[in-house]
């Protein structure tokens, strides 16, 4: 209830009150001309000299529009307003001579002489942050109608405040794009390729010369706005997507670009230059495409690719001639050796035998890689399958004093496979898993329907694969250093030609990274069709 002798009441959720003040940028002097106009309208309508729309702050009242006033504001302690805000109806001071809480007040004994007050709470957010008040020099009466059409008009003024927060919020947002679209066209002007990104429309929004230039469009073919299907038949016309209608060609990359996440293809750019195009759709519906010229990247491949082919194919029949030779030796062909020499010729075996496997992964690189591995696709229960390689592969798990433990099912899976191309992966995985596993460990490899798939699992406890590597796991040559490879040799190349075996499968291969206990691969393969 309002105090006696001007002493001013705090509402008990002052704190909610004033934080919806700041929230709706209420605080601080200054008058605004719609509060103004508002004022102006309620002088005229209710006959009055002075009206003010009042905002409440911890110790001020700002006016932020005023009639007949001059100031931006009193002090807390003498507003009368701050009495009217803890009313939910409107406040009536018909007379302020009359009433103790404002007798002695100085806004009524001195300037601007107030002896009539009325106003209603403005309320916002569901607190009463200030009012629409009306003010005259002489007594008045107040009655019901007029006390109406008052708390009316405020709720204009309320709903003038949140049409200016929702507008302060469209600006913000417009300075804050405008600050990232700058932010973003200086990152693309400053990159080494070329880079494009399209809005949610499919319509360009911000690119750099290096597109331009690598994919040959003419100057002033790229504007703002364009549909980046007007640019990719462009490019399809010059017959560097391949041959076919050009329409039909950007129909269906659009279709891509509209259904799937993302995409990497290589075109033939101006001048015969190699170009790869990657576009990653955003989570907002925008797109972003780079291209850049690859021309020396692929033809060092090539040869790199066309050196190994032929380095390998002229080791392998010498190679063979050594690994024959040693073996001999190894079993006694030569007569009995001493143990000197004996051990040398088991080094030898050793490292002959290594060479020829890194020899045999290398070719089979080569023919995954060209298309020349041949493949014989035929439906197999997949469960036997991977039966028979834990029973193949046991002896080589005895080496490393490491036990398979088989998880089938009931039912069989049948999978159309190439048996020995599946075969030669599950024991990659399996080799490896034995290699990496501690001793007296047991290496889980299991079989699970997940339709329209049959996925299988290697799982060892080992010490896991570390995250810095994972990115690097199924590429050539790759291996991890450091305490995750713990010494154990081999060629680089059984993940990649695992992979590639796969993917030839139409299934997929993955590291489960949520697998903390050690490493957990995955293989999922499309069952026979009618199986599913």
């Amino acid at each position: 209830m309002p105090q006696p002798n001007g002493t001013i009441p705090i509402p008990d959720d002052e704190d909610l009150r004033l934080a919806a003040v700041e929230r709706y940028k209420l605080g601080g002097i200054g008058r605004e001309p719609a509060f103004d106009h508002i004022t102006r309208l309620a002088a005229e309508l209710f006959d009055v000299p002075m009206s003010v729309v009042s905002i409440i702050g911890s110790d001020m009242q700002c006016f932020r529009g005023a009639c007949g006033l001059d100031s931006d504001g009193t002090p807390r302690d003498v507003a009368f307003c701050a009495f009217a805000i803890l009313d939910p109806e409107v406040t009536v001071v018909p007379d302020a001579i009359d009433d103790p809480r404002f007798a002695n007040n100085p806004l009524v004994l001195g300037d601007p002489f107030i002896r009539f007050y009325a106003g209603a709470p403005l309320r916002v957010g569901g607190q009463p942050v200030g009012t629409l008040c009306l003010i005259d020099t002489k007594p008045r009466q107040f009655g019901a109608d007029e006390r109406k059409r008052l708390a009316d008009l405020a709720r204009t003024v309320v709903d003038l405040i949140e049409l200016r927060v929702q507008r302060f919020a469209t600006e913000d947002h417009r300075r804050k794009l405008d600050e990232e679209r700058e932010l973003l066209k200086l990152t693309v002007e400053n990159v080494s390729e070329g880079v494009a990104l399209f809005d949610g429309d499919l319509r360009l929004m911000l690119w750099n010369e290096d597109f331009v230039d690598l994919l040959g469009y003419p100057r002033g073919a790229v504007k703002e706005g364009i549909e980046a299907a007007i640019l990719v038949e462009r490019i399809a016309a010059s017959g560097a997507l391949g041959s076919g209608d050009p329409a039909q060609i950007t129909a269906g990359l659009m279709a891509s670009i509209r259904t799937t996440e993302s995409r990497r293809l290589d075109l033939t750019g101006p001048n015969g230059r190699t170009l790869e195009f990657w576009r990653k759709t955003l989570a907002d519906g925008r797109f972003i495409a780079t291209v850049r010229d690859v021309t020396d990247e692929r033809q060092m491949a090539r040869m790199k690719d066309e050196l190994v082919s032929t380095v390998s194919h002229e080791l392998r029949t010498p190679l063979a001639a050594i690994v024959g030779a040693v073996g001999l030796l190894d079993a006694g062909a030569a007569g009995p050796l001493d143990a000197k020499a004996a051990r040398l010729v088991t080094l030898g075996k050793k490292n002959a035998e290594r060479l020829t496997e890194l020899v045999n992964d290398l070719l089979d690189m080569d023919k995954l890689q060209s298309g020349r591995m041949p493949f014989r696709f035929e439906a197999q229960d997949l469960g036997a399958l991977l039966a028979e390689a834990a029973e193949q592969n046991q002896p080589y798990a005895d080496r490393y004093h490491v036990t398979f433990a088989l998880d089938l099912p009931g039912a069989p899976l049948i999978v159309p496979v190439d048996r020995t191309r599946l075969f030669q992966v599950i024991t990659n995985l399996l080799s490896n898993a034995c290699k990496f596993s501690p001793a007296g460990s047991t290496v889980h490899l299991s079989l699970r329907r997940e339709d329209p798939h049959a996925c299988i699992r290697v799982r060892d406890a080992g010490p896991g694969i570390g995250p810095a590597f994972r990115h690097r796991l199924f590429t050539r040559f790759a291996q991890e250093e450091g305490e995750h490879q713990a010494g154990h040799a081999g060629t680089g190349l059984g993940l990649a030609i695992s992979k590639a075996i796969v993917d030839a499968h139409d299934g997929s291969i993955a590291l489960d990274e949520t697998f903390a206990d050690g490493a957990a691969f995955d293989i999922c393969l499309p069952l026979v069709r009618g199986a599913v």
